[in-house]
């Protein structure tokens, strides 16, 4: 949710048409009656200064009760505008995601990309597994955007002569990026879960790690010292252990 640099390409041209439709005036009494229906929202006169306001919390645990005051009138106000404004607001998501995915698999168009990763946006918000969530709203957003559309590709990629994949998989090549193998989450979710229930892997570490990859890694300033060395020492356990047996089944 942080500023990025202004490009032109079809989530531009989304973003255009989207802050078009808010400052429309014939949309202006149905904005002010979503702004208006919830305490965290009636303090912002437009849906810009909501944005502007969201923008500013970095996606931490304080932007929960405006997300959640949003979905909450994206049910009271059916066709509402609503949606605008969480496409709006996860734009830099969107734009890193189709970046990073066109990067790892150059093949795929990035207009198929982008309407992917907007997709797997809309679907989520809409979802009944995000309208249960009470805490880190914008961090499961911004997660399951990344997840979908790597996905996506992976299968859009995939060679139909390609032997299907067991359940746990060869995690060997991808902890061999770590950085990247959390945008490949569902080949790597049992495998982490069992390494928690043996103790190799502790809930926080876990969480360190995801962090680690939302972040875009440990040299953006984004970790301290202490815990970019914590990092180091953590992903070489995974590497060694992954190592030791070429087809983990813990």
């Amino acid at each position: 949710m942080n500023e990025r640099p202004i490009c032109r390409c079809p989530l531009c041209m989304v973003e255009e048409r989207l802050r078009a439709e808010l400052a429309a005036p014939e949309n202006r009494e149905g904005l002010l009656a979503i702004l208006r229906s919830a305490p965290h929202l009636v303090a912002f006169s437009t849906p810009e200064d909501l944005l502007s306001h969201l923008q500013s919390l970095s996606g931490s645990f304080s932007a929960d009760p405006f997300l959640a005051a949003l979905l909450l009138a994206k049910a009271r106000f059916p066709g509402s505008l609503v949606d605008n404004v969480f496409v709006l607001l996860f734009l830099p998501v969107l734009h890193a995601t189709v970046r990073r995915v066109r990067n790892r698999y150059p093949a795929l168009a990035r207009e198929d990309v982008a309407q992917q990763a907007l997709g797997a946006l809309l679907a989520y918000v809409a979802s009944a597994p995000f309208a249960a969530r009470e805490t880190y709203l914008a961090f499961a957003i911004a997660r399951r955007i990344r997840r979908a559309t790597f996905e996506w590709a992976d299968r859009e990629t995939r060679s139909p002569l390609d032997a299907p994949r067991s359940e746990v998989s060869c995690v060997t090549d991808s902890l061999e990026s770590a950085g990247e193998s959390f945008e490949r989450a569902a080949a790597l979710r049992h495998f982490f879960a069992r390494a928690i229930e043996r103790g190799v892997l502790t809930p926080s570490e876990l969480d360190l790690l995801i962090q680690f990859k939302l972040q875009g890694g440990a040299e953006n300033g984004a970790f301290t010292n202490a815990e970019r060395q914590r990092l180091k020492r953590l992903l070489g356990k995974l590497r060694r252990l992954a190592l030791a047996k070429p087809c983990i089944r813990l």
